[in-house]
């Protein structure tokens, strides 16, 4: 089920409903439950067998790790949990990509049962938050839960099932431990998140894919400056469909009394790329940094091993967003970017005030988001080849077909006045002049009406959910 979609609003309407009928906090957990199941079974009931399998070996996991007496045996046991959770990871999203590679190589062709495998919804994100129980449980940052109904939960728990944020069993097991309360305030703050969230999607990114998808199809087609635009068109596409899923999702759970990690903090306006992953898809990040930049040594061994293991992560966080070169590359060109970033600290002197060579703001700001947009061109490019001939017609700008799609327009347009507003923290100069409950009232105004004005009358899928 689609967020924006009319079969949504209707089941969560009834899920709703039914633990607001219900007083007891057990019923409602299975509620909870029991609606997380029904979503995802609604794609394909089949994969419900497969996260049950990843829930089932990663609570009794988790139990063995908590109970183990000795280091070694706990050290086991994460490594027992993450094999196994990163095995079905490698069976269902890269077995046809390595299956491709070993066939260019060697000759012949790919087994048809690989052929045959349909990448499971979501995967990438339930296993990942398996990954983080082990671990967590391990380093004594969450206890093992003991409730099955409640660890199931926490791997099914349908706002962030399919497209995230990551959450860790740290900050979400924790929450179970307390009672269901549906509140007035949970609700109202969650249905403004849901709207903001819904804007992002259907205002800017379903807007503007028709006219990023039609350049990058035929891409040697278009002149230059119109590849520009359909590139700038991506870039906002992958930020308000991503960026609005992730709103939602915060805003679905707060509804239903629990908090899930921010994902999104304007990463268009960093000024650098280091600064851009602090604000870009931040659970990932962290879940990199923690899980396995650090456990690799992070910068304890020195500046030059802190650079690989950067780029090492980098690679790995390309490689998770899908099973092709394309995103092995957007890691390399992101790793390269950061590691690049690091060694001119080094040069100028490292951060702050003092350094010899200090980038003017705007100008880092330019070059981290030229930077950014341009690695978005392989990152959404079919094949090699389109990302070379997109480079090529842009740099050059080469004559084509002239396509000055207007909706496009018109939503950069808006994007850059957001941003602008951000930049000027207008909200909280309003907040002076108007009070928070009508400033609150305007907003959600504001946003019915540009959904009843430009949201498109057939939803598209989110993009992450074929990651």
């Amino acid at each position: 089920m689609i967020f924006t979609t009319l079969s949504f609003a209707l089941f969560f309407f009834v899920v709703y409903v039914l633990l607001l009928g219900v007083r007891n906090d057990a019923a409602r957990r299975y509620i909870l439950l029991a609606a997380s199941l029904y979503f995802y079974a609604f794609w394909n009931a089949w994969y419900l067998l497969l996260m049950a399998a990843v829930t089932l070996w990663s609570f009794g996991l988790g139990l063995f790790i908590a109970a183990a007496k000795d280091e070694r045996r706990k050290r086991f046991g994460v490594a027992a949990g993450v094999t196994l959770s990163l095995l079905a990871l490698a069976v269902f999203k890269y077995a046809g990509f390595f299956s491709q590679n070993v066939v260019l190589l060697t000759g012949g062709t790919v087994p048809s049962f690989i052929r045959d495998i349909v990448l499971p919804i979501g995967i990438s994100f339930y296993t990942f938050h398996s990954i983080s129980y082990y671990v967590d449980v391990y380093r004594g940052l969450v206890r093992p839960a003991r409730s099955l109904r409640d660890y199931a939960l926490y791997i099914s728990f349908f706002p962030q099932l399919v497209a995230g944020p990551i959450v860790r069993a740290s900050q979400f097991l924790p929450q179970l431990a307390r009672p269901v309360t549906l509140t007035a305030a949970g609700f109202a703050a969650g249905a403004r998140l849901f709207l903001a969230g819904a804007v992002q999607k259907l205002v800017i990114a379903d807007q503007v894919s028709p006219f990023a998808d039609g350049v990058f199809a035929s891409p040697a087609l278009y002149s230059g400056t119109t590849e520009w635009l359909g590139v700038l068109a991506y870039a906002m596409q992958i930020f308000g469909d991503f960026s609005g899923y992730t709103m939602m999702a915060i805003g679905i759970a707060l509804i239903l009394g629990y908090q899930l990690p921010q994902n999104f903090r304007m990463p268009y306006v960093a000024v650098s790329l280091a600064d851009f992953w602090r604000r870009w898809h931040i659970t990932l990040s962290f879940f990199l940094r923690d899980y396995l930049y650090i456990p690799l040594g992070g910068n304890r061994r020195g500046f030059a091993r802190a650079q690989f293991n950067t780029m090492i992560t980098m690679l790995l966080g390309g490689l998770w967003h899908g099973a092709s070169w394309n995103f092995v590359l957007w890691g390399a060109l992101h790793g390269g970017g950061i590691v690049a970033y690091h060694a001119w600290e080094r040069f100028t002197g490292g951060r702050g005030d003092e350094r010899r060579f200090a980038v003017p703001g705007p100008a880092a700001w330019g070059l981290t988001l030229l930077f950014v947009v341009m690695a978005w061109i392989p990152f959404r490019a079919a094949r090699f080849a389109d990302t070379q001939t997109i480079v090529a017609n842009i740099w050059t700008l080469a004559p084509g077909v002239r396509w000055l799609h207007v909706p496009t327009l018109f939503v950069l347009a808006g994007v850059v006045l957001w941003h602008a507003a951000h930049l000027c923290r207008l909200r909280p100069r309003l907040e002076r002049l108007v009070s928070s409950r009508w400033l609150y009232t305007l907003e959600i105004i504001a946003m019915l009406t540009l959904l009843l004005l430009f949201a498109p009358t057939a939803t598209s899928p989110f993009i992450y959910f074929q990651f």
